[in-house]
């Protein structure tokens, strides 16, 4: 249930209502509230059918739950995609020019219920809106016959951006019966989205060129790519050649930012003044994509991890971590409004949120959002998946453990920067990723990574960014900065260390101090903690709450879990792997263990002190996923 009473509460984490310390503004690389204070977020998707079909009495405990959880951050998704019944235009609407009265309803539940509960809100405005013949599209019927994907033809078309606008415009102005706000008025209206994994630099130009029968959007997208060409002295035999790195990736951030700079624009007429983002990198897009996205007030990634990353060598190929520092362009505010662990369900993705957190606090990104809470309705448990983690006991066991980390600052930042500084013909005409630099891949765990755009005559847009000049510059982009036969890479601060070869990711940290991985394999031992186990795959966090060093406080949250593997016929229900072991914390004698509510243990044999040492007997604790000792 969402009100499950052995939740541990993180709710005091979140000031409320969300919006109160006015809007958020992005300073440089940073994000701070209008008082001053510096301003992140741990945030989650919410998405599809989750939005429009959970009852209102559970879309207000399940705000109540988020907000327990650590969250403090909702991006609303997939409101308008067609294969979603309602969604934001109505159920089967054969156009999609008017928003549904009834859908705007549940949304404005949902915007109401999460900021009185100190949670902002994201909104995408334009995900997987499917245009139809009746929504006055010039030259519909060379994109389909019935319902078309818009994504690439809207950066030639402008009947389309027309549409799109006009879409944004609606939303924005759209007034919020419960909290008496336009959605564009509403502080609490964290940031907005333009257009969700559309871009034309790697994944949508080609649906643009002369050979794939649209022959208006494709003598369109020439004419424009010609004109460029001979306005930057470009050879226009490779300007328009979507598919090659060159002079047509200078071309494409150009034709991106014809369509980002109006869209921008009508946001701010409708008096929006929060966080826009244009689209995101995803999908395997090199830095080349980068440029269009400095149009928006913040970077957004998408971040996607496979089993067994625990165990990836870094010299020989990327990790989710990876990509989402390969998007930190210097100078400014990243969010990750996507990642998690994919091929559900990997029996290690339990350690994803702990590693999102412990990254983003060493690198100083503000906004990483799990994909996602739901996207099912949430009016009981949900069926499993990769996409709705909400009842998921492996991954919600150790979102709270994360949330606190990454909000309290409980790892330190790194130490040092390094800036990937590269050349225009660098930047554009070689296809630089995780995937094929290994300077991006061995040295985002270890410090500090920023992507500084070079200066491009060609783009005099291009925002100037400043340089850190503090950084060491990276001109190589297959520079290795990890030692050949190296079994384990470290943070520069050295608190965070994953063991490769073992498999074992760990944070040690004055107030937080954490195993994930393969616990068997010896002793585990951290400042204040150590355990001992032979479990093969599971996590165990042991965290301050109360701003003391874990040696020293009198409040102390502990997470854990092991595998968890969902039951087969379509059963709801999981199958947890119970623990094992011993876990032993260096802390003030005088604290009793409880479960996560403050009930006392069903096994009073579980704990017990010696010598000033908190001994847990974890094969005791059945099914507990939180404890505190307090």
């Amino acid at each position: 249930m969402a009100d499950d009473p052995s939740n541990p509460d993180l709710s005091f984490l979140n000031h409320v209502p969300a919006g109160s310390r006015g809007r958020v503004r992005a300073v440089g690389p940073d994000l701070f509230f209008e008082d001053g204070s510096r301003a992140v977020f741990w945030g989650a998707n919410l998405q599809a059918y989750a939005l429009f079909r959970t009852r209102p009495d559970n879309i207000r405990r399940h705000a109540r739950r988020l907000a327990a959880l650590g969250f403090n951050l909702v991006r609303v998704h997939h409101h308008d995609s067609r294969w979603v019944r309602p969604n934001i235009f109505g159920d089967k609407a054969p156009a999609t020019t008017q928003i549904d009265q009834g859908a705007m309803a549940n949304l404005d539940l949902w915007v109401a219920a999460l900021k009185a509960e100190g949670i902002y809100v994201w909104l995408d405005l334009h995900v997987g809106r499917e245009m139809t013949a009746l929504d006055g599209i010039a030259d519909f019927e060379e994109i389909a016959k019935g319902e078309a994907d818009i994504r690439g033809f809207n950066y030639v078309s402008d009947t389309i951006r027309q549409r799109m606008a006009e879409f944004q415009r609606a939303y924005l102005e759209h007034v919020n019966p419960h909290t008496g706000m336009r959605y564009a008025d509403d502080p609490a209206i964290l940031a907005v989205l333009i257009t969700n994994e559309n871009d034309v630099t790697h994944h949508f130009g080609n649906a643009l060129l002369p050979n794939k029968g649209v022959p208006a959007h494709s003598a369109a997208y020439m004419a424009l790519a010609r004109d460029f060409a001979a306005d930057h002295d470009l050879p226009a035999r490779k300007t328009w050649k979507a598919w090659e790195f060159g002079p047509s990736k200078i071309f494409l951030n150009d034709l991106e930012k014809r369509f980002f700079e109006p869209m921008i624009a009508d946001i701010r007429a409708t008096g929006f003044d929060g966080l826009i983002a244009t689209t995101n990198t995803w999908g395997g897009n090199s830095v080349a994509a980068l440029p269009s996205l400095t149009l928006g007030s913040i970077i957004d990634v998408h971040a996607y991890g496979v089993p067994g990353e625990l165990r990836q060598n870094p010299r020989e190929a990327a990790s989710f971590i990876d990509w989402a520092a390969a998007a930190q362009v210097a100078g400014k505010p990243l969010s990750i409004s996507e990642w998690n662990i994919t091929r559900y369900p990997s029996e290690d993705r339990f350690a994803g949120p702990v590693r999102m957190a412990a990254s983003a606090a060493f690198q100083g990104w503000d906004a990483p959002m799990i994909y996602g809470y739901s996207q099912r309705p949430l009016n009981g448990p949900t069926a499993h998946g990769p996409w709705s983690v909400a009842y998921d006991p492996a991954v919600v066991a150790m979102l709270p453990a994360s949330a606190l980390l990454f909000r309290q600052g409980h790892v330190r930042p790194a130490q040092a920067t390094y800036a990937l500084r590269l050349t225009p013909s660098q930047f554009f005409g070689q296809g630089i990723r995780p995937k094929t630099a290994a300077a991006l891949r061995t040295i985002a765990e270890q410090s500090r990574l920023v992507v500084e755009l070079p200066a491009t005559p060609e783009l005099a847009w291009l925002s100037a960014l400043k340089a850190d000049r503090a950084a060491i510059p990276v001109t190589d982009p297959d520079a290795t900065f990890l030692d050949q036969g190296t079994g384990h890479i470290m943070s520069d601060t050295g608190q965070i260390r994953r063991d490769f070869r073992r498999g074992l990711y760990t944070v040690d940290s004055p107030n937080s101090q954490l195993a994930a991985g393969t616990l068997a394999g010896g002793r585990i031992d951290l400042s204040s903690i150590s355990l001992e186990s032979d479990m093969p795959m599971a996590a165990i966090a042991v965290q301050s709450l109360d701003g003391h060093a874990i040696a020293e406080s009198t409040r102390i949250m502990i997470s854990l879990t092991g595998r968890a593997i969902p039951l087969e016929d379509k059963a709801l229900g999981y199958r947890v792997e119970p623990m094992q072991g011993q876990l032993r914390i260096r802390a003030p004698k005088d604290l009793r263990l409880t479960d996560g509510s403050g009930a006392p243990l069903a096994d009073a044999g579980a704990h017990r002190i010696k010598d000033g040492v908190h001994i847990i007997e974890l094969s005791r604790l059945r099914t507990t996923r939180w404890l505190l000792l307090q």
